[in-house]
């Protein structure tokens, strides 16, 4: 299980994606609710000397590991 703060590794994804192989901090969930009703759970990453979060979809974590 991924908490808040946990320092994560991502696994090989696919060719060219930013995050193989990559150190980040996992900041926890970013929720968008649609007028429509529809909720969208997406996580937030924020890569080792990155300035800004990155938003990936719940299909990236089953490539993610927690580095104890």
């Amino acid at each position: 299980m991924i908490n808040i703060g946990d320092w994560i590794r991502f696994m090989y994804v696919y060719s060219g994606c930013e995050l193989n192989n990559k150190q980040a901090m996992y900041l926890g969930e970013d929720i968008i609710d649609r007028s429509d009703g529809v909720r969208i759970v997406n996580f937030k990453v924020l890569p080792i000397g990155a300035s800004k979060p990155i938003i990936i979809d719940r299909s990236m974590i089953k490539f993610m590991q927690v580095i104890e």
